[in-house]
């Protein structure tokens, strides 16, 4: 089974005073959010502090730098957006998991975009975020694994080069290239994504 991406704990303050620090990480993560889904490419810290209103100060008070708030905001994304990731029958007809899975990862890309877009730069310089990123394709890939484990059983010792081509077809860069460079509507991307991942596994079951 794929494990999911992991979501930051969430225990319940002891006082007062770790409640109120706990909801302004949580408000200055989802102001850095709302930031880059407003188009902004690498928010500030003074802007996430405007946005979050409250003083950068205050933002270096709970976070040590802004790649610690990039960190809260995967952390928090995850908690939000990927338990709609689930497994799919692999007993459910080739036509029907293929179109599951490309629906689900649709509304995933959709959702995390904006955020990846603006941390995938910063893994060049950031182990942490690297390895929260490689962690979620990961689980993505175990996903496509366990979906599509008979025609993988079936593809023989071509299944290792027919995994490396699923991922890449049914990844979040095959998407965003779909959605922002070829302009393609949601739905025009989902049947492009299925037409890629239906062809490698007809040939793979071929």
């Amino acid at each position: 089974m794929a494990r999911q991406p992991t979501a930051p704990d969430d225990p319940v303050p002891a006082d007062g005073r770790l409640a109120r620090g706990q909801r302004t990480r949580v408000k200055v993560a989802e102001s850095l959010i709302s930031l880059l889904e407003d188009g902004e490419p690498q928010p500030t810290a003074k802007e996430v502090a405007e946005r979050a209103d409250i003083s950068v100060r205050l933002v270096f008070h709970h976070f040590q730098d802004m790649e610690a708030v990039y960190r809260a905001v995967v952390q928090l994304q995850a908690a939000r957006h990927w338990s709609g990731m689930k497994e799919i029958p692999v007993d459910l007809p080739l036509a029907d998991r293929i179109d599951r899975t490309v629906r689900q990862r649709g509304r995933l890309f959709d959702a995390i975009g904006a955020v990846r877009r603006a941390v995938t730069p910063q893994m060049l310089t950031s182990p942490e975020l690297s390895t929260m990123v490689g962690r979620s394709n990961l689980f993505l890939r175990d996903l496509l694994a366990n979906t599509f484990a008979d025609v993988l059983y079936a593809a023989g010792s071509e299944r290792p080069q027919l995994l490396e081509a699923l991922d890449l077809a049914g990844s979040w860069e095959s998407w965003d290239r779909l959605r922002r460079f070829q302009g393609l509507s949601a739905a025009a991307a989902r049947r492009t994504m299925a037409h890629l991942l239906t062809a490698l596994l007809e040939r793979g079951s071929g």
